[in-house]
């Protein structure tokens, strides 16, 4: 079997670093899709060649770049060969042969690719030696673009000086788009990609570009998406029906068992189950003192922060089902009892409704201080295992339906067998077998 190659080398090989004329100043990227061509953003041309973003004829000037991953320093010029202002794409050629090493990066379109995974290399200020950015593709926009977006606590994001960075998804093993524009506050971690259709369109029309089926197994994590969810339905008509009957409910499971995603599912569908009031869901993770936990619990009550006597007097007001997810953290020692026994006592009244989601019972996570555990009683448990070896077999088969690719049915057993139906480990024992499969032999 042939192993795949390393997505941070195919975007090297394709790479471009775009200068301003007569500097050093970097502002922008770029990349090689064939011969002597590379495809960049109209509005990086603009601002190498010291022209308006708006300039709408196609100009005629040298713009100078380098590949910074395979001959760094040694710049290269090229021209515009096609202008398209309107789409902000413009396709140079390079007037000499790109370096030894050098080559083309491959395209490709996915349908709906809402979560998969992507990683870009760009040029922000301050770093022209250039970063490394990932996160995750949302959907299209108005216009044409697809937004992404950076869900992590630290790193880089796509910022101002990624312009014309190839998008790699993960998922497809491709370049989906380019990056075209980016939020400059960095408060708000998104940014928006000309997609692989639209650059396809400009640079080889008549052509499209490969359809690599998605690696259907991409999930990890909390699934935001209740339409991706498999066989859960029972459970969640369960829980749904008693939420909306008043009663609070603890939901137990091992971790990366699916609780997460469960308790998403209520929130995102909440309008159309809970119509007295409003479903809230806060991941505790992030929460990290009782003044943080009134302030998201007061925000999705559309209140002003506050503190619990601020919540008490909201809670009293407006009918809440609050969805807390890793209950565990309201163990630590920053949380005092007096939260604990206000959600005890408000869970008992009629507006508010608790759904909790943790790893072992609650009377073990908030053993007894004197008498009682502080959510003694109070909660219906549920239990969510992992799936049954029929469930196992039949979420696979069903996610390899339209892609192409079939596990035999030994592969299949394998799976169940060695992830014991616990669905984040047979989705990435999965996943590895898709990949391993797509690859080639």
């Amino acid at each position: 079997m042939t192993r795949r190659a390393d997505p941070r080398d195919l975007i090297g090989g394709a790479q471009v670093r775009i200068y301003a004329t007569g500097g050093e100043t970097v502002v922008g990227s770029g990349f090689l899709l064939g011969g002597r061509e590379v495809v960049t953003c109209a509005h990086v041309v603009t601002r190498a060649l010291g022209l308006p973003d708006d300039t709408s004829e196609q100009p005629s000037g040298q713009v100078f770049l380098d590949f910074p991953f395979r001959a760094s320093g040694q710049r290269l010029a090229a021209r515009v060969a096609r202008w398209y202002p309107q789409d902000d794409i413009a396709v140079l050629e390079l007037e000499s042969d790109p370096p030894a090493g050098v080559e083309p990066v491959p395209l490709a379109e996915g349908g709906d690719l809402w979560g998969h995974p992507f990683r870009a290399f760009g040029f922000p200020a301050g770093h022209p030696e250039g970063v490394w950015a990932s996160g995750v593709v949302r959907g299209p926009i108005a216009g044409g673009r697809l937004q992404v977006e950076d869900t992590k606590e630290t790193g880089y994001r796509v910022q101002p000086g990624f312009s014309g960075a190839p998008v790699w998804d993960d998922a497809l093993g491709g370049v989906v788009g380019m990056v075209s524009a980016a939020e400059r506050d960095p408060g708000v971690k998104a940014a928006f990609i000309i997609p692989a259709s639209l650059l396809q369109h400009h640079t080889h029309p008549g052509l499209r570009a490969p359809h690599l089926a998605p690696n259907p197994f991409c999930d990890r994590g909390r699934i935001n998406d209740p339409a991706r969810l498999f066989d859960r339905e029972r459970i969640l008509r369960e829980l749904r029906d008693l939420l909306a009957q008043g009663n609070s409910v603890s939901l137990v499971g091992e971790p990366q068992i699916g609780k997460s995603s469960v308790l998403y599912a209520l929130y995102r569908t909440g309008r159309e189950w809970f119509r007295d009031g409003v479903v809230h869901y806060v991941d505790l993770q992030g929460v990290l003192s009782p003044e943080d936990f009134c302030a998201e619990v007061l925000e999705g009550l559309g209140e002003p922060p506050g503190d619990l006597l601020a919540l008490k007097r909201a809670l009293r007001r407006k009918r809440l089902v609050l969805l807390l997810d890793e209950v565990e953290k309201l163990a630590r020692p920053t949380f005092t009892a007096d939260l604990h026994d206000l959600l005890r006592a408000l869970a008992q009244e009629r507006t508010l409704t608790l759904a909790v989601a943790s790893h072992r019972r609650l009377v073990d996570v908030f053993p007894p201080s004197s008498d009682t555990s502080p959510f003694h009683n109070i909660f219906v448990e549920k239990r969510l295992g992992p799936f049954t070896p029929e469930q196992a077999r039949a979420f696979i088969f069903h996610r390899l339906q339209g892609t192409g690719v079939q596990f035999t049915p030994q592969e299949v057993e394998q799976l169940v067998v060695e992830s014991g139906g616990h669905p984040a480990r047979l989705q990435e024992r999965a996943y590895a077998l898709f990949e391993a499969k797509r690859g080639g032999d």
